[in-house]
């Protein structure tokens, strides 16, 4: 079994798709094909494709398991995910959090904060949901009980900047890059509560399998060992559609 607490993340997009003002932002921001797209998960490959992952830089990272490769970059996730590239961000840009944070917020409107950040159960009750589903399914929250500064410059974006040119907002594929480096890490180093973006991972293993010559499904990648070899298996089920489509020529 994987080490370390398993994150309860959504296996599809049902539950989200109850609360409908929601689904409708989610949609308005371009973030509504990515959770429809996600369709359960392995835990076994969650692990070991976070074990594999190398970072080489901020934006670049690669992955080498079960004789998959894949080279993660913000356009590759833009690619896989739907979600629109922008503006290059972290989570850790404190200051800009913080900013956000102030901006949100009605001059009406009360809420509780401590050290952290704001209690969401302060929020206004659709903000609340609102903050929620983007912990469970853009930035993969262990715990949903505080908002932080960088889901605020989410939450602002849906408040107030909804109609600005996408190259003016913050590019989603950043952050679940930088997460799955952050993951990664930790998770080499025995820290807990690392296995995380189950269904991106998913996306991303179902992407690289169907870039050979007859592409593998998602079921016949998780069902192997972490010995087996991906590309040994493709070069026989090519070897074998070729001598196929020679004998019924033939």
């Amino acid at each position: 079994m994987p080490r370390g607490f398993i994150r309860k993340e959504p296996l599809d997009s049902r539950k989200l798709r109850e609360t409908l003002e929601v689904v409708y932002l989610f949609t308005r921001a371009n973030w509504m094909t990515f959770c429809d797209r996600i369709q359960g998960y392995d835990d076994e490959v969650t692990e070991e494709f976070l074990m594999s992952l190398q970072p080489k830089s901020k934006i670049l990272a690669t992955i080498n398991f079960r004789g998959l490769t894949l080279k993660l970059t913000p356009q590759l996730i833009s690619r896989v995910t739907d979600l629109p590239l922008g503006i290059p961000w972290s989570k850790e840009e404190r200051a800009l959090g913080q900013k956000a944070k102030k901006e949100f917020f009605l001059p009406e409107e009360q809420f509780s904060e401590d050290k952290n950040g704001v209690h969401r159960a302060s929020l206004h009750p659709f903000w609340s949901e609102v903050s929620l589903q983007i912990m469970k399914y853009i930035t993969y929250e262990g715990r949903f009980s505080i908002v932080y500064g960088y889901h605020f410059r989410l939450l602002t974006e849906l408040r107030h900047k909804m109609d600005l040119p996408t190259e003016q907002k913050l590019s989603i594929p950043y952050f679940p890059l930088q997460s799955l480096m952050e993951c990664g890490t930790k998770l080499k180093e025995g820290t807990p509560n690392q296995l995380a973006h189950h269904g991106l991972i998913q996306l991303l293993v179902e992407y690289a399998l169907h870039t050979y010559t007859v592409p593998l499904s998602w079921e016949i990648f998780r069902n192997m060992s972490k010995n087996d070899d991906i590309r040994i298996l493709a070069e026989e089920l090519t070897s074998s559609s070729s001598e196929e489509k020679e004998h019924i020529e033939a």
